[in-house]
């Protein structure tokens, strides 16, 4: 065991480890989870670190020997198998205090290491003076917050454009497939298989189109705030220093200067936003995945318009039973992520004064909502949608079958005629198409062309 002693008193810390005595009293104070931040977030912080050693050096305010074993220790931290040093529970000490000096604890710690001095000396590489030099806590745990966002958020991006290209190229698969379109889940008019996929198309692209919009406002960084926004204890220069080493750090290039301090550390907002198209897109993939749980219900006493891939037995007792399991799946992942988004949004307005204290909770709900979306959507697309198939008959049967058909009627024999065909049609069990030409209302051409459907998919 080590001593080490801060502002509270001195405490025994193992020896080996590279964190210290205030990421220690920490773990002890917050055995809550058992469960780490994400991994990617203390890359985020190593990286920030960095950038902050790079530009304090450039400004003249932390000599080269000091910033030049820092910015090694975090790139040797970033090489190697050192995530068990980062002990800090997800849930912890407002505005993230804790996992801030845990990771200037384990750079410093290396840092000492690098130059041949034991750990726990700090010196000459101190985890306050110096790792968190220009810094606090109010600025560098929002920005590395969106920061991670960024980096997560890419992978998403990129799943949903997968997305969007596997219900782009069922919605072609399936544009001449007929079959009953639904409103109210009563019977409609035709319409094509492969233009109801159209629509999930263009959904996900939507989605996307807000998922990059939200990113615009994570790109907004509040670093060299330092306290409550004030830039206390900030060099000149540093701001832009920092950016451009961050840009190149992330190689985000996007990335900019908040205008107004203050309001970057008041406010959680494009958190929000993110965490908002977070939900937005849960809610639309939980209606989707319906639709398809329902067009694949039966296979015979259901719709049965789809086939969806088999992959798993569905049932203990009943053999040869199937079940939509990916998109039951599916479902559990898209209400996890609307419970995480209600909590992101309890923490967003706990903000009070100066600072949101709750930034924690954010990032342990939206980073963990975007992983869980990443791995989910891949799951979904190449387990589920990419396999689907049209059942051509029954989508036929039910098209011809459709009492809607009569809609079609209207410009030629008038509403009321046409309601009782309908009515005829559920009395006696014949097809509106049977009618029309028992009847001799339309001629074959006529019929065909009341059976066509625009196919812009």
């Amino acid at each position: 065991m080590r001593i080490e002693e801060d502002s509270l008193g001195k405490l025994k810390i193992p020896d080996g480890v590279y964190y210290g005595i205030q990421s220690f009293r920490a773990s002890k104070n917050f055995p809550i989870s058992q469960t780490q931040v994400h991994p990617e977030l203390i890359r985020s912080y190593l990286l920030l670190k960095k950038a902050a050693a790079i530009a304090n050096q450039k400004t003249k305010a932390l000599d080269p020997k000091r910033a030049r074993a820092i910015v090694k220790a975090v790139d040797t931290l970033l090489k190697g198998k050192y995530l068990k040093h980062f002990i800090i529970d997800a849930y912890q000490a407002g505005a993230g205090t804790s996992q801030n000096m845990n990771t200037n604890e384990v750079i410093a710690n290396k840092a000492c290491e690098i130059l041949g001095n034991p750990l726990g000396s700090y010196d000459p590489v101190n985890p306050n003076d110096h790792v968190n030099m220009s810094q606090s806590t109010n600025d560098t745990y929002p920005t590395v917050l969106r920061l991670t966002l960024l980096i997560l958020s890419n992978e998403l991006v990129t799943e949903l454009e997968l997305l969007a290209k596997s219900f782009d190229r069922k919605a072609k698969e399936f544009s001449s497939i007929l079959k009953a379109a639904r409103t109210h889940l009563q019977d409609a008019v035709p319409i094509t298989l492969g233009l109801e996929f159209s629509a999930y198309r263009d959904t996900i692209l939507k989605i996307l189109n807000l998922l990059k919009e939200s990113q615009n406002y994570l790109s907004e960084l509040g670093i060299g705030g330092s306290a409550a926004g004030t830039g206390v204890n900030v060099p000149k220069n540093y701001r832009p220093l920092i950016l451009k080493e961050l840009q190149k750090g992330f190689q985000l290039k996007n990335l900019k200067l908040a205008p107004n301090l203050c309001e970057a550390m008041q406010s959680q907002m494009p958190v929000m936003i993110y965490s908002n198209v977070l939900r937005t897109l849960s809610l639309e993939l939980t209606r989707i995945l319906n639709d398809l749980r329902l067009l694949s219900s039966g296979p015979t006493n259901g719709f049965a318009e789809i086939f969806l891939p088999s992959t798993q037995p569905g049932s203990s007792i009943m053999p040869g039973k199937v079940n939509p399991s990916i998109l039951e799946m599916g479902n559990q992942v898209l209400f996890k992520v609307l419970g995480n988004d209600t909590a992101c949004a309890f923490a967003m307005q706990a903000g009070q004064l100066e600072l949101n204290v709750m930034m924690p909770l954010q990032a342990q709900v939206t980073l963990e909502s975007t992983a869980l979306l990443t791995t989910m959507l891949r799951t979904l697309r190449l387990r589920s949608i990419d396999g689907i198939k049209a059942n051509r008959k029954r989508c036929q049967q039910f098209a011809e079958q459709t009492t809607a058909l009569a809609t079609a009627l209207n410009p030629i024999i008038g509403y009321s005629k046409a309601a009782e065909i309908t009515k005829e049609s559920l009395q006696t069990g014949k097809t509106i198409i049977e009618l029309v030409r028992e009847k001799k209302l339309l001629s074959e051409k006529q019929i065909q062309r009341m059976l066509e459907v625009k196919k812009h998919v």
